[in-house]
C-alpha cells in the first residue's frame, strides 16, 4: 500500500513539473500565436488552455487574446460571454475589421439589430460596396426604426443596380429551378439578387417559396426580411402574424397582429376584420374577457361599415374596459370625424384613461416585446405616447 502511494505521488509530481515546464517553456507571443491556430481549428477547449498558461507568463492581456477568447467563447455555445471578450478586443484595438464582420455577424444571431446595425455601418464605411451587407443594414434600420437609415440604405441599393435589364430573366430562372426541384439553386440566386431587387414582391415570393420547401427556418426569416422591407404593408405583417399562430407563439402572432391592424386603419377605416382574427386568439390564450370583447365588437362594426358616434366610442370604450383595438379603431374614427384641434383634445383623453387602466397589464403584456420590431419606438407605443397615426413614421 505504501509502495502504491509512493508511485501516485512519484506521477502527481512529475505531472506538474511537466505543467509548470510547459508555460516557461514558450513564450507570450508563442502561445498566443498557438492558441489562435487552436482557435482556428476549433479546437477551442485547447485555444483556452494555452490562453491560461499564457496569463501565467505574467505579461498583460492584448486585443489578440480577447479575440481568441471570444471565438473559443463562441465555439463553445458561450456567445454573450464571446460578445464581451470581442468588445474589451475592440477597445483596446479599434482597427480589426474581421473582427467587426465577427461581430456583427453575432450581433445579428443573439437579436440585436441595433448593436449589427451600428458595426455594420463602420464597416461599410470602409467597404461602401458591400451590397450585401448593406441589404442586412436595411433589414436591421427598419426593425430599429430608424427610417432615415433606411431610406438611405434603400436608396444606395436601388440607385446602382448593374442586372436592372435582367430583372425578369432572372424571375424566370428562378422559377423555372423551382419547376425542376432544384430549390438549392433557387436560394442561390435569391440569396445574390434580392439585394440588387430589395422590393421585387415577386422575387420575394419566389425565395420564400423555396425557403418554404428547405427548411423552416429560412422561411421564417423570408416572411422577416419581406415584412421589413415593406414595412408599410399591412398585408405582410398579418401573414406572419398568422404563421406565428400556427406555430402557437402567440406573443409574436400578437405583436405582428397589432402593427399589422394599425398599418390597415392608416389605409382605411373599416379594415378586413381578418386583422382581427390573430389577436382574438391571443386574448382567448391568455384568458382576457375585456380583450375578446372588444374584437366581438369591432367585427361587428366592421360588418355594418357604420362608424360610431363620439358618444357611442365612448360606450364601446367603458364597455370593453379600454381594448387596445377599440381605442385604436376610435381614434382613427375621431381623426376622420371631428376637427383637429376637438380630435387632439379627445385622443389625449382616451389614451390617459387607458394608460390609467392599463397600467398593470401593460406591464405584464409581453407582446409588446416580442418580435423583430421590439426596439421600433415610432410604432410599438404608439397607444402611449401622443403621435397620431400619420406621425407614426
Amino acid at each position: 500500500m505504501r509502495r502504491t502511494l509512493s508511485i501516485w505521488f512519484f506521477l502527481v509530481i512529475c505531472t506538474i513539473k511537466s505543467v509548470l515546464a510547459l508555460s516557461s517553456t514558450f513564450s507570450w507571443e508563442e502561445l498566443i500565436q498557438q492558441a489562435g491556430e487552436e482557435a482556428a481549428r476549433g479546437r477551442y477547449q485547447q485555444a483556452l488552455e494555452k490562453l491560461q498558461i499564457a496569463d501565467e507568463t505574467g505579461e498583460p492581456r492584448d486585443f489578440r487574446y480577447y479575440w481568441i477568447l471570444g471565438k473559443s467563447q463562441k465555439g463553445k455555445g458561450e456567445e454573450l460571454e464571446a460578445l464581451k471578450s470581442y468588445e474589451t478586443s475592440l477597445r483596446l484595438n479599434p482597427d480589426q475589421t474581421k473582427l467587426l464582420e465577427e461581430m456583427t455577424e453575432l450581433y445579428d444571431s443573439l437579436r440585436f439589430p441595433d448593436k449589427a446595425l451600428n458595426t455594420a455601418r463602420v464597416l461599410l464605411s470602409r467597404d461602401p460596396e458591400n451590397r450585401e451587407l448593406r441589404y442586412k443594414t436595411l433589414l436591421w434600420s427598419s426593425r430599429i426604426g430608424d427610417i432615415e437609415y433606411y431610406k438611405a440604405a434603400l436608396k444606395e441599393l436601388e440607385s446602382t443596380n448593374p442586372y436592372q435589364a435582367e430583372e425578369q430573366a432572372l424571375l424566370d430562372e428562378i422559377s423555372g429551378f423551382q419547376k425542376a426541384g432544384k430549390i438549392d439553386d433557387s436560394i442561390a440566386r435569391c440569396k445574390r439578387f434580392l439585394p440588387y431587387f430589395p422590393r421585387n414582391k415577386s422575387l420575394h415570393r419566389l425565395c420564400i417559396l423555396s425557403y418554404k420547401s428547405k427548411d423552416s427556418n429560412l422561411y421564417e426569416e423570408g416572411l422577416l426580411e419581406r415584412a421589413n422591407i415593406f414595412r408599410d404593408e399591412p398585408i405582410f405583417h398579418h401573414i406572419l402574424s398568422m404563421e406565428y399562430l400556427d406555430q402557437r407563439r402567440f406573443l409574436e402572432s400578437a405583436a405582428f397582429a397589432r402593427r399589422a391592424l394599425l398599418l390597415s386603419l392608416r389605409k382605411n377605416i373599416f379594415p378586413d376584420k381578418d386583422y382581427l382574427l390573430p389577436l382574438r386568439r391571443y386574448y382567448i390564450q391568455i384568458g382576457s374577457d375585456s380583450g375578446i370583447l372588444g374584437t366581438e365588437l369591432l367585427e361587428e362594426i366592421i360588418r355594418t361599415k357604420k362608424s360610431p358616434s363620439l358618444e357611442e366610442w365612448n360606450v364601446l370604450l367603458k364597455h370593453s374596459s379600454f381594448s387596445w383595438e377599440v381605442l385604436a379603431f376610435a381614434l382613427r374614427s375621431v381623426a376622420e370625424t371631428e376637427p383637429e384641434e376637438s380630435a387632439l383634445i379627445i385622443s389625449k383623453e382616451w389614451k390617459d384613461m387607458y394608460k390609467n387602466l392599463k397600467a398593470q397589464e401593460l406591464e405584464k403584456d409581453l407582446s409588446r416585446y416580442a418580435g423583430p420590431y421590439s426596439l421600433d419606438k415610432t410604432f410599438q407605443f404608439y397607444l402611449e405616447t401622443g403621435y397620431s397615426l400619420a406621425e407614426m413614421e
